[in-house]
């Protein structure tokens, strides 16, 4: 699978890159190393991420977070404008603990997005034209290509995040901050054995991992390294209890890769090593 690079389309000493396009021929599965946002001028599209395919047209706005696979077909003399930038363009400002629901949402957890809304933020009437007025002055602002123009379109930028962070809170009313919290723990329990250090959870979500720390800690009234270690070693209990699979494939299995720390980590927390729990709970 091709994957494009930050250097393809961010230029040189620049955070954003912005472009508009047309296209009747179908774009390949591929991934990239930085944010896509596409936005649809005109025409139709059967877009994918990752495992979800939608229909898009005009007004609808697709959020790519790095990493995620992405391919589509274009219909009807199909155009959109394309915004390539790094996370660390956001500015704290758009970074905030109102935001966190909505922005937890958009960047991390798109089965939950697929669920409301096939992970398409749609624009209509004013609003549309407003994002359109502003797509248009960062087109402008990359062509003039001045000292200035990286800062403007970074202010523009954070403007347009902010819309579609309150379209994604729209669309999610009026159970938007429980519904992200429990995508979150439903996200850690059925993903025991995936990348769910502070570092990984916070650099998916855009957030610093002390501020999305104190964000979880707050929420769920413990710390998230906490909450992965616990989510595991009670998958590790149950696998235990009812399978016949051995000490060390259960390990692999809720995210462990030393044998020492797994022990450590289950000892403390159950307060008997892993074959001595087994012989005392296994069911028959």
């Amino acid at each position: 699978m091709k994957v494009y690079r930050a250097d393809q389309y961010i230029a040189d000493g620049h955070a954003i890159g912005i472009f508009q396009r047309k296209q009747e021929s179908p774009e390949g599965l591929h991934a990239h190393e930085f944010i896509e946002v596409v936005y649809i001028l005109a025409g139709r599209a059967t877009e994918q991420v990752d495992d979800a395919t939608f229909e898009v047209e005009r007004g609808d706005m697709i959020f790519i977070n790095y990493g995620s696979n992405h391919a589509f077909v274009a219909k009807d003399h199909f155009s959109y404008v394309n915004i390539c930038f790094r996370p660390e363009v956001l500015s704290d400002s758009v970074m905030t603990p109102e935001n966190a629901p909505a922005l937890l949402l958009l960047t991390a957890f798109d089965d939950m997005r697929r669920e409301k809304n096939g992970g398409v933020i749609s624009f209509a009437g004013e609003e549309r034209r407003e994002v359109e007025f502003i797509l248009s002055a960062m087109l402008r602002e990359q062509e003039a290509s001045d000292s200035r123009s990286d800062r403007v379109m970074k202010s523009y930028l954070n403007v347009l995040f902010v819309k579609m962070l309150r379209q994604t809170e729209r669309a999610w009313e009026p159970a938007l901050s429980e519904n992200v919290w429990q995508g979150l723990r439903e996200y850690i329990e059925q993903n025991p054995d995936g990348e769910l250090s502070l570092s990984a959870l916070a650099e998916r979500s855009f957030y610093n991992p002390s501020y999305f720390s104190r964000v979880f800690k707050q929420r769920f009234g413990i710390s998230l390294s906490e909450y992965v270690r616990k989510t595991r070693i009670e998958r590790a209990m149950q696998l235990l209890s009812m399978t016949e699979e051995s000490v060390d494939a259960i390990m692999k299995q809720v995210g462990y890769t030393d044998r020492s720390a797994f022990y450590h980590a289950f000892s403390k927390e159950v307060g008997a090593t892993p074959t001595e729990y087994r012989a005392r709970h296994r069911v028959k």
